[in-house]
Parts: structure tokens; sequence; C-alpha cells
């Protein structure tokens, strides 16, 4: 009896030693989708790994990767052996990435968290997101902190709006005359919407939130222009002496504004980057 008492004692301090670990061990996560690297990111994740990091630093931008995380090349072709080395012991992929799952689960479980759908891109949609890798990454604390602190943000940013802002038509130019113009299920018109600010664009938009089009379909929506870049190379040499352009801008009734790159296809780090660039940018319209 005694002992079997002693064998149990031991048991449960062994047994609570390797919970303790557990909990004490960070998670050696990586990610290939940018907007799950973002989230993880503001979560105050550090993945081990990641996809084109000088990607992500020309179109997300922030948060900061980390100088921990290492670059383990293409999302569409991440080096498998470099990230065995790593040793992850959970990755992240989005269903772009799917066709990634039988070679990355030799090295680790294997997560698929979908965001980008349609009618799935909405301040609820970005929340339960973010609450779900929270959830993954024991940070649920901190997924809820991110939210609030957004929402709040969100809130003073909506003061500096002025009321008789018009709707904003928002694009991103693929050559000179071809546009991404964001409505419905964008991450544009969720942050421009939580400012106080409409979407002028009320056509058909497709998963990724925007309608590709030719600039003369431009040419009956009233609004804001807002141009988010970047530009390709040359369009803005062309847009300056492309007298239909001109004319364009001219019939909306607002001198056209321009905004710094921010990820189209981002989550709530995004949607609040895009929202402080674009109050900035409306309030200095006239330095424009």
């Amino acid at each position: 009896m005694k002992h079997s008492m002693i064998l149990m004692v031991f048991f449960a301090f062994f047994a609570s030693n390797i919970l303790q670990a557990e909990q004490t061990t960070p998670l050696r996560v990586m990610s290939i989708d940018w907007t799950q690297t973002e989230t993880l990111i503001a979560l105050g994740v550090k993945p081990i790994a990641m996809a084109q990091q000088s990607g992500y630093d020309a179109w997300v931008k922030e948060p900061a990767i980390p100088t921990t995380t290492a670059d383990v090349g293409l999302r569409t072709q991440p080096n498998l052996e470099r990230l065995s080395e790593l040793k992850p012991n959970k990755i992240f992929i989005s269903p772009m990435f799917s066709s990634l799952t039988p070679k990355l689960s030799h090295i680790a479980p294997v997560t698929n968290i979908t965001l980008y759908k349609q009618d799935n891109i909405s301040w609820d949609g970005f929340k339960t997101f973010t609450r779900r890798l929270g959830d993954e990454t024991n940070t649920q604390a901190e997924a809820e902190a991110l939210i609030s602190s957004s929402e709040k943000k969100f809130a003073d940013l909506a003061g500096q709006i002025a009321k008789d802002t018009p709707p904003l038509l928002m694009v991103q130019f693929m050559d000179s005359r071809h546009v991404r113009v964001f409505g419905a299920n964008s991450m544009y018109k969720v942050a421009a919407n939580k400012i106080g600010l409409e979407s002028a664009w009320k056509e058909e938009t497709n998963a990724w939130g925007f309608s590709l089009v030719g600039i003369d379909k431009l040419m009956n929506t009233k609004g804001q222009i807002i141009i988010i870049k970047p530009l390709p190379v040359g369009v803005e040499q062309n847009l300056q002496q492309d007298l239909f352009w001109q004319y364009l801008v001219k019939k909306s009734g607002q001198p056209a504004l321009t905004v710094a790159p921010t990820w189209s296809f981002g989550a709530i780090p995004s949607t609040v980057r895009f929202a402080e660039l674009l109050t900035n940018t409306l309030s200095n319209k006239e330095k424009q």
C-alpha cells in the first residue's frame, strides 16, 4: 500500500512537470499565408519561420517581422529542408496553399484556416479569424486585447473624419487602363466602414472583395477616388498625361488621393493600418 502511494505521488509529480514544461515552452509555429503571419505577430507570437519576407515587407509592412523569424523561401515553394531543420510543431496555411499540405505534414501538423471567401470579410469575420488563431496558439487573452484596442482605435479615427466626406472609390491599378476596384467583401471596405465611411462601388465583387474593370467603368460612379499604392512601373506618368483619366477625376468632383501600400487581403492588423493611413490622407487632402 505504501509502495503504491509513493508511485502515485511520483507519477502525479512527473505529470505536473510535463504539463508545466508544455505551458512554458514557446510554441514553434510557422505560416505560409501573410494574413496569418501578420495576425500571429500582432498576438505576440514570434513565428520561427515564414515565407517571402521581402514580399511581406513590401506589401504588408506592419507589424514588423521579428528578427528571429527565418525566411523559408516562396509561399508556393517553401524550402522544406530548411523548414524541417527549424523543427516547427505547427504549420498554418490557407486554402490557397492547400496543395502544400501533403509535403508540409511530413514536417509538422498542418492547420488550414480559411478567411477570404465570399461574404466572409466583415469585422465579425476578422474577429472570428483572430480568435481562432488565438485558440491555436494559446493567446486567447492577446486576441481579445487586439480586438478591443483595434475597436478603440477605429472610434478615435472616426472622430477625425469630416462629416461631409463622400463615399470612397478605392482602386489599385493593374496597368494604366485597368484597376481592381474594391467594395463588398473587401478589407478596405471594412476599414472604411469602421471609421464611418462608405464604399462608392456597389457592383458585385469576387471572394477577394474586388472587381477587375477598365477605368471607363468608373465613369458613372461618384465619390472620392482613393488610389492604393504601389503603382505598376510607368502608370503614374501615364495617368498624368491621360486625358480620359483627368476627365474622370474632374467628373468625380474630388481630387484623386493616394494611400501607401496596405495588404489587400489582410485581417485586423491591415484593417487598422489602412484606417490610419486613410484618415491621415483625408485629413491632409489639400497637401496632395
